[in-house]
């Protein structure tokens, strides 16, 4: 028999500490590592975007000279890992010492280092002491070069995920007793219907289950939840994101079991090193910033999106005055935000996770448009009810591809046609051209805002949101956020 543990998305996440609350939780590396059980034939995986997303990333990163997140897998006895696309954020260097540092093998098929310095591998076939032969094969969505810095990549070519994948496993099939592909990318289709649900090749794990054979898909990045299934004779699943939770996987001949797996408590040994890190990153995290002229109630999405947002008006607010653009606009967001009027950094590190830029791109009312039409493909109505659009719950949650825009003011009519839902109340002058400030991740035109790729990029930033936030809070101590409802909504 072999046994597999598998984590993926796991952010940075490695104490069992909720961030947000600042409190123990049963969550990280170091919590689901603690049951880990290492014995006869077993491999412990990782599929991807582990050096990013956490207040320790961002210190470490900062601060620290050694990847300890990297010395953390080591602990836990890690075989092999796969990158994932927030794992090239930090810049080839930090890149490079993950690599250096793991002892685990890094497998990704698609990646090639123009310098030869990283030590990638697009497989590897683990000899068990029986002499069973597993061959790791991984891969990183294609997409990484549609979001990542160009300096970031300098050194580095995104290759075909798929082509990658099919010709290494030729390589190997014949070779291995147990094939496995590690792939950070998602579902494109519906598991369970095989309904398209994205036409992009940011996910392809569908197409890699249909039409390559491995015997097992471990996939990320798209951070839903698929307890294991069979498609197409591939056994694949999916786990949620920051360490809550990993995967145990069993195979037996031609039967493959597996559980999603919680761990069970957040009181695990926390090394002397790692608790001295985290003590610093607490004291940083619960600085006083400011204050609120009124609280943020952590509202639900569509209320948010049938209201107005206060966080997304402040954000807006934040980038407007740092750019002085015209308009602006920010990301619903999917988790569940709210401020009271007291701010500290944690408030701040826990609504902005990503190390977000700016870009300011020079668009026309047509832009706009299209841009707003987007937004309001967010809603639809069943029995005469309004509800979040299947479009941005499937195949993953993606309230984040939801805009929310300042400056601007617009009516959405819900009752009308897909593409015909908008109307611009701010008089523009149609053969104007005015500036739109925006996240770089939403300057690339992910998210179905493709039109923006061929906008003129008029500024671009490289100071991170994150900390263009804390020094607007903290510069003015007080802070009247703006409350604005810049869109109408009919129903």
């Amino acid at each position: 028999m072999i046994k597999i543990y598998y984590t993926t998305d796991t952010h940075g996440v490695v104490l069992p500490i909720n961030y947000a609350t600042g409190k123990a939780s049963p969550q990280g590396l170091l919590a689901c590592s603690a049951e880990f059980l290492k014995e006869g034939n077993t491999l412990i995986l990782d599929a991807g975007d582990t050096i990013q997303g956490s207040p320790f990333t961002k210190y470490m990163w900062e601060n620290l000279d050694e990847c300890v997140i990297a010395e953390v897998l080591n602990a836990a006895g890690y075989d092999y890992v796969t990158l994932g696309n927030h794992d090239f954020n930090y810049g080839y260097d930090a890149l490079r010492k993950y690599v250096d540092t793991l002892t685990a093998k890094c497998i990704v098929a698609n990646v090639a280092d123009k310098t030869g310095e990283l030590e990638l591998y697009p497989y590897y076939i683990h000899e068990f002491a029986d002499g069973t032969a597993v061959g790791i094969v991984g891969a990183v969505t294609d997409f990484v070069p549609v979001w990542e810095k160009p300096k970031h990549l300098e050194n580095i070519e995104i290759q075909d995920a798929f082509t990658r994948l099919k010709s290494t496993l030729a390589q190997i099939k014949d070779r291995c007793d147990l094939t496995i592909c590690l792939y950070h990318g998602g579902f494109e289709c519906d598991i369970a219907t095989g309904e398209v649900l994205s036409t992009t090749i940011e996910n392809i794990s569908y197409k890699i289950c249909k039409e390559l054979d491995f015997d097992i898909l471990l996939t990320g990045h798209q951070h839903m939840p698929i307890e294991g299934v069979n498609l197409f004779g591939t056994f694949t699943m999916q786990l949620k994101h920051n360490a809550v939770d990993y995967g145990y996987i069993e195979v037996n001949g031609s039967t493959i079991t597996s559980q999603v797996c919680t761990p069970a408590t957040a009181d695990v040994e926390v090394p002397a090193k790692l608790q001295a890190i985290q003590d610093k990153i607490n004291e940083w995290l619960d600085q006083p910033l400011g204050t609120f002229n009124q609280p943020i109630a952590a509202e639900n999405k569509l209320t948010l999106a049938l209201t107005g947002s206060l966080l997304a008006n402040f954000c807006n607010q934040v980038q407007l005055d740092f750019t002085a653009a015209d308009f602006s606009c920010t990301a619903l967001g999917n988790n569940l935000i709210g401020f009271d009027k007291g701010v500290t950094i944690r408030d701040i590190v826990a609504a902005y996770q990503f190390p977000n830029t700016l870009k300011v791109l020079a668009v026309n009312y047509e832009i706009l448009k299209q841009a707003l039409e987007r937004v309001a493909q967010y809603y639809t109505i069943a029995n005469g009810v309004v509800e979040i659009s299947s479009k941005f719950l499937k195949p993953k949650v993606s309230h984040y591809n939801y805009d929310f825009f300042s400056g601007l003011h617009y009516t959405i009519d819900i009752t009308k046609p897909i593409g015909s839902r908008v109307t611009i109340d701010t008089p523009l002058d149609k053969n104007k051209f005015y500036t739109l400030c925006m996240s770089d991740y939403r300057a690339t035109g992910t998210g179905e805002y493709g039109f923006y790729k061929d906008c003129k990029v008029v500024h671009e930033y490289s100071n991170d949101l994150q900390e263009l936030i804390i020094e607007y809070i903290r510069h003015r101590k007080t802070v009247d956020i703006d409350s604005t409802q810049y869109f109408t909504i009919r129903q």
